[in-house]
């Protein structure tokens, strides 16, 4: 993530308030494809996303380049198989090559370098990993090799029937 809007604490702070999870029916799609082993949150901001994948993932790991996002993360307590890490970049990812069942981003991949986050996506995915992201606009195009317009396709069809959601769904071969 190249900017550093998310960074002050009352920023966090709102944040954590008043953003809202994504839909369970999302959440399900993604999930049917999975190993549940390791799942990654980039961008994570306060944990929104990250608690609820400790239901369906033996470890979750929510990464963020905001240190006051992380702090509010870890603020709410009783989820023993979630950690956070802060200062941390989602194209240079502390994971080895096939290592990570899902990477997802909600709200926050617009933020990545596309290219060099879909490169280090590919290099950390498990063989049939998935790489899931959505949110909320329309300004997401991703690029890289043979992928990139079949992603973006995907996106143009849901963008269609859901104007306020982008959805990208990616399995690693």
């Amino acid at each position: 993530m190249t900017d550093r809007m998310f960074e002050e604490k009352q920023h966090a702070s709102l944040y954590q308030k008043y953003r809202f999870d994504p839909p369970d029916e999302l959440k399900e799609l993604i999930l049917q494809y999975l190993d549940k082993k390791l799942a990654v949150d980039l961008g994570c901001g306060t944990g929104q996303t990250s608690r609820p994948l400790t239901a369906y993932f033996e470890q979750v790991v929510g990464i963020d380049v905001s240190k006051s996002q992380v702090e509010q993360a870890r603020a709410v307590p009783g989820f023993p198989n979630l950690s956070y890490r802060s200062v941390m970049h989602a194209e240079e990812l502390p994971f080895p090559d096939g290592s990570v069942d899902l990477l997802t981003a909600a709200s926050a991949a617009h933020w990545f370098d596309a290219e060099r986050f879909i490169k280090e996506a590919t290099r950390v995915l498990k063989p049939r990993g998935c790489l899931a992201l959505f949110g909320y606009g329309d300004n997401v195009k991703i690029h890289y090799e043979s992928c990139g317009d079949q992603l973006n396709n995907i996106y143009e069809e849901v963008s269609l029937f859901h104007m306020y959601i982008y959805i990208y769904i990616y399995i690693n071969q």
